[in-house]
């Protein structure tokens, strides 16, 4: 049994096509890679698409807003602000008409429509607090609303929250 130096590989394959396979496998694999890293970079046809695909979500990218510190303390919008006790009283109460009859007036009493920083002048009681606003108009008047004597943890964690004085 006389054989080749070279040996046979298994198949009908002869020994010089081995490496032809060989060169043209590496090629085709060569070839692959720089299609498949062509088409992730947006080369090609499908790069027109990628470009017009990733615009509407730069435009989604929330720009950052600097932090503005909390009011606190302070009236909601909506809250009610009287002129006077006696006004909140008989708001309280609803004796607006015998007020009236008896007094000849109306609770002179509005809703605020911003939230508006307060400081606290006196309280009588839980549910009527005398304030001034902190605004340009520098209101003075009671209001019912509740106001904590501690503010809400997002003011607390604010750096410039404002503080007022009470009683």
């Amino acid at each position: 049994m006389d054989h080749d130096k070279r040996r046979t590989p298994p198949g009908n394959a002869a020994p010089a096509s081995l490496s032809w396979r060989r060169r043209a496998m590496a090629l085709m694999l060569l070839l692959g890679a720089t299609a498949s890293a062509h088409a992730q970079f947006g080369g090609g046809h499908g790069g027109r698409q990628k470009d017009q695909q990733q615009t509407p979500q730069k435009s989604q990218a929330p720009t950052p807003q600097p932090a503005l510190p909390e009011i606190w303390p302070r009236l909601e919008d909506g809250a009610l602000i009287c002129k006077s006790r006696d006004d909140l009283v008989r708001y309280q109460t609803g004796n607006s008409a015998s007020a009236t009859t008896t007094a000849g007036q109306a609770p002179d009493c509005h809703t605020i429509s911003k939230r508006t920083g307060i400081q606290i002048l006196d309280h009588d009681g839980p549910s009527r607090t005398q304030i001034v606003t902190t605004d340009e108009s520098k209101e003075t008047g009671w209001t019912n609303s509740y106001l904590p004597s501690t503010p809400p943890p997002s003011v607390a964690r604010s750096a410039g929250a404002g503080t007022g004085a009470g009683k």
